[in-house]
């Protein structure tokens, strides 16, 4: 009922009596004494990526082809089976390099033959050279044991035999000498072929004379000179003899060495060529690559789940190298979550916590999620490797892998922070 008149009431009377109202109000002093019985919870929210346990990544796996050129090639996102062919490469120019290397392997064998018959001629004339070194120093060895055991003594007394017969024919001749002078000088009368003999006996008398003092000089000689001077000589020949050996034994080894190195590295480059030509030919039967296992064939490399940002663009007559992954193969029905965690996260996220995953594709459909594994060491800068599972529910959405999704998780709020907001309250 309205008031016939109107009342003035001043602010802080009007602030009372509406405090007094709602205090007596039964609701509102119902609400006002009711504490906050829970808070809502704080959710950490991270993205992740759907990724097969069980992947297997297609290459050539080439070595000796550098480029190949596809010939055909299964369409991307193809469901395949075990063993099924999934690449087809064009193999003429594999051909023609396996038939290049086919005549290079035989001109390597024409002339590896080659080097085989001369090391073996090299061989046996290493074995004549080391037997005249040996016969050379054994030659040697016995020159010098003879002259000091026979040849020495035989040359001593040889020149003191010298000596000795030209003493005797000088005796001789004096002494035939002295007979004719003595039967002539009792004749009176002495013939002119008496005289002639008496001459040549006189005559033969100087001639022994003469030899007997040079076989004294030449005995001499031999004794104090020559016979030392050739045992000198002897030693000299036989110490030359050794070196000589020596040198020639070593050089021997070292030829051999070398030789032994030389057909070793001509029988590696030999066998090199070998394998190269079987690998060549090994890689022509690989000109048609299968699916290692049976999942979905996804065009390009995987990176933790991931596609590549840029489309791939491998058709006919696209070009690939050996030892680049054509395509993955992954089997989507055995999945998990890839997660690159950030550093600040890792207090929150540890194995064995529970999270909500909601793939992107089907926001309504909610899995529950266990962290199965945190690295403890980033893979990149602040990016920490993390791996959750999670259980499939019936029924279950059709997820792919490298479809992304939504994992949260729960944060304990913290008490103290409760505590502090309480106090702030009760101040103001």
């Amino acid at each position: 009922m309205p008031l016939p008149f109107p009342i003035k009431l001043s602010t802080g009377l009007l602030a009372a009596s509406l405090c007094l109202g709602i205090a007596n109000h039964p609701v509102a002093a119902e609400d006002a004494a009711k504490p906050d019985e829970k808070t809502e919870p704080k959710i950490l929210s991270v993205t992740g990526v759907f990724e097969g346990l069980s992947s297997a990544e297609i290459t050539a796996d080439t070595e000796h082809t550098s480029s190949l050129e596809i010939s055909r090639i299964v369409p991307h996102a193809t469901h395949l089976k075990k063993d099924q062919n999934v690449v087809w490469f064009d193999t003429e120019d594999m051909d023609e390099k396996i038939k290049e290397a086919e005549i290079d392997l035989r001109l390597s064998k024409l002339k590896l033959d080659e080097e085989e018959f001369g090391y073996q001629q090299f061989i046996e004339t290493q074995r004549l050279d080391r037997d005249a070194a040996d016969q050379a120093r054994d030659n040697a060895r016995q020159d010098y044991d003879n002259f000091q055991r026979v040849d020495r003594d035989r040359q001593v007394l040889s020149a003191e035999f010298d000596l000795k017969a030209s003493e005797a024919s000088l005796d001789n001749a004096t002494e035939e000498l002295e007979q004719l002078q003595q039967m002539y000088d009792e004749d009176d009368l002495t013939e002119e072929s008496e005289e002639i003999v008496l001459k040549r006996a006189k005559q033969s008398v100087e001639f022994a004379q003469f030899r007997l003092d040079n076989t004294k000089i030449q005995s001499e000689r031999s004794v104090k000179q020559t016979i030392p001077r050739r045992e000198i000589q002897q030693e000299s020949e036989l110490a030359r003899a050794k070196l000589t050996y020596q040198k020639a034994i070593e050089d021997l080894d070292r030829a051999r060495q070398r030789r032994d190195i030389e057909i070793k590295r001509s029988r590696d480059k030999f066998a090199k060529e070998e394998t190269k030509l079987s690998e060549q030919r090994a890689e022509r039967k690989t000109s048609v690559l299968k699916s290692p296992i049976e999942g979905i064939l996804l065009h390009g490399k995987l990176t933790r789940g991931k596609l590549g940002d840029k489309p791939s663009t491998l058709d006919v007559k696209s070009t690939v190298t050996g030892s680049e992954t054509i395509a993955t193969v992954v089997n989507p029905n055995q999945l998990h979550v890839r997660v690159d965690l950030a550093e600040k996260d890792l207090a929150v996220v540890t194995v064995g916590t529970q999270c909500e995953v909601v793939p992107t594709a089907f926001p309504d459909h909610s899995l529950r999620g266990t962290v199965k594994s945190v690295s403890s060491v980033p893979y990149a800068v602040t990016k920490f490797d993390c791996v959750v599972s999670f259980q499939r529910t019936k029924p279950m959405p059709a997820i792919m892998p490298t479809m992304t999704c939504d994992l949260k998780f729960t944060m304990e709020s913290d008490v103290d922070d409760d505590d502090d907001d309480d106090d702030d309250d009760d101040e103001s």
